[in-house]
């Protein structure tokens, strides 16, 4: 499929993301749109799950998948279920002074957005290729309440002309919607092998295994604890489908291993191994896993956005200061074969368990090739302070590093490495000094290169973009 789609390079001057049959169509079939109710104010005060999409063919309507997600701004120590003792302290950080704002959840200590109605901070989410035709004198939905339309335009900034138009409606009382979204895009299933989470998480001390699995047709995801993704299996046309990944993982440096995800997860922890989650979200459009506390950094967060060809990972640093640190893929034996390339090294090297020397620096992008499917990393890191980083990479099946946490080996484990000192950036301690990290990944089929990598950072550095209006027949 990559093929087809970067044959379209010279016609598009945009690679995996647009084929030369598309224009004037908004056609990044990775890509999600996401509104907030203030992008679309006639949507605020509305129920959430009464919201539809629609797209117009020229003839008829079809139903899309659209999403509802709700948000507020938390209190942390009500995040960690202590919100009757809000002065309570890990390493002398108290998540009662800290509030962001977060997803929301009945099932966690989180809660439920206060207001359960559509409002200007939740967000609106679906696809960027369920878009459709501008539906100028189409009728009024079957099903669907009169005066409820909005109109979402969507264009694409790097296809000038572009654009692709979705219909939100709220459900009626009467009639038939119409059909045609079908199934889900992912599935998410949260599974604590100890119980509920609110019944049975440990929060303040103890390692919480999971059986937990995000699987699309694209890719399947596994949690084994809060912080311990430990399966990537790329499930795209012609791609072989088995686990390429060890862990993701997170130390301060090389051979430094005192703090690390199993760490955080209260694995051969010493101190205080606090954590929580912020929401669990199987959705139509995407799942969401949220979560905190990194031992000293109890505020430290990371979400999961899962769709079904493309991850977000978005990690917020809130600990004490640091020496430096480190997030990182160590890939498995099975990655073996592939070509690893990123921004700085494109012509890239066979991953074999044999080292090599590459090209240092902060790379814009990485990407692993090969039978196995295709998996493309896209960084966006985001400081308030001045900061030295580097890219780290290590193949080398016997490593003289010592393999911290995983298995005993290093197969073209890469990923980012800020090598000076970082400030303070727990607000639980008072600090203000900020660090966030958005990775996305794309998921694909064998046969991506350098040119799939430079479009995928091109489409995150210049997002689509939509504008909502009413609309009505």
């Amino acid at each position: 499929m990559i093929a087809s789609l970067v044959g379209s390079v010279a016609l598009a001057g945009f690679s995996p993301i647009i084929s030369a049959s598309a224009a004037p169509a908004v056609t990044r079939p990775s890509d999600p749109v996401v509104l907030t109710g203030a992008d679309a104010p006639s949507l605020i005060g509305r129920t959430p799950t009464r919201i539809i999409g629609l797209r117009w063919t020229g003839s008829a309507w079809q139903r899309r998948h659209v999403q509802v997600d709700e948000r507020a701004v938390v209190n942390f120590a009500r995040i960690y279920g202590v919100l009757n003792a809000p002065t309570t302290s890990f390493y002398g950080s108290q998540p009662g002074l800290v509030n962001e704002l977060v997803y929301t959840s009945g099932s966690t200590w989180t809660g439920n957005d206060p207001d359960r109605l559509i409002d200007a901070n939740d967000e609106i989410a679906f696809m960027a290729r369920d878009g459709g035709l501008i539906a100028t004198g189409a009728p009024q939905p079957s099903g669907t309440a009169a005066g409820s339309g909005v109109e979402v335009r969507i264009i694409d900034p790097l296809v000038p002309g572009s654009e692709s138009y979705l219909y939100l409606f709220q459900k009626g009382t009467t009639g038939i919607l119409p059909g045609g979204a079908g199934p889900r895009y992912g599935s998410y299933k949260f599974r604590l092998l100890s119980g509920s989470y609110k019944s049975t998480y440990s929060r303040f001390g103890s390692a919480n295994p999971e059986d937990t699995l995000f699987k699309s047709s694209t890719y399947t995801r596994h949690f084994s604890d809060r912080w311990l993704n430990d399966q990537i299996k790329i499930t795209a046309p012609g791609a072989s489908g088995v686990d390429i990944l060890d862990r993701q993982k997170a130390l301060f440096a090389p051979n430094t291993c005192g703090r690390s995800e199993n760490t955080f997860n209260a694995t051969g922890v010493y101190g205080s191994a606090e954590g929580a989650f912020i929401v669990n979200k199987n959705g139509p459009v995407r799942s969401i896993r949220s979560y905190v506390g990194a031992n000293s950094g109890p505020n430290t967060q990371r979400t999961h956005v899962f769709y079904d060809r493309r991850e977000d990972i978005v990690t917020d640093l809130r600990v004490h200061s640091i020496g430096s640190i480190m997030d990182f893929f160590d890939y498995s034996p099975a990655a073996s074969g592939m070509t690893y390339r990123d921004s700085l090294n494109q012509g890239g090297v066979t991953v074999d368990g044999v080292p090599d020397s590459l090209n240092t620096g902060e790379a814009a992008w990485e990407q692993l090739a090969g039978s196995q499917g295709t998996i493309t990393h896209v960084n966006n890191l985001t400081t308030s302070f001045a900061r030295t980083n580097t890219h780290y990479y290590l193949d080398d099946s016997t490593p003289s590093d010592t393999q911290c946490t995983g298995d005993a080996f290093a197969y073209g484990s890469s990923g980012g490495y800020i090598t000076s000192a970082i400030p303070c950036t727990d607000p639980g301690t008072g600090c203000s000094a900020t660090l966030s990290n958005k990775r996305i990944i794309y998921y694909d089929a064998p046969g991506g290169d350098a040119v799939t990598a430079l479009a995928y950072r091109s489409g995150v550095d210049t997002p689509v973009a939509a504008t909502a209006t009413t609309w009505s027949p």
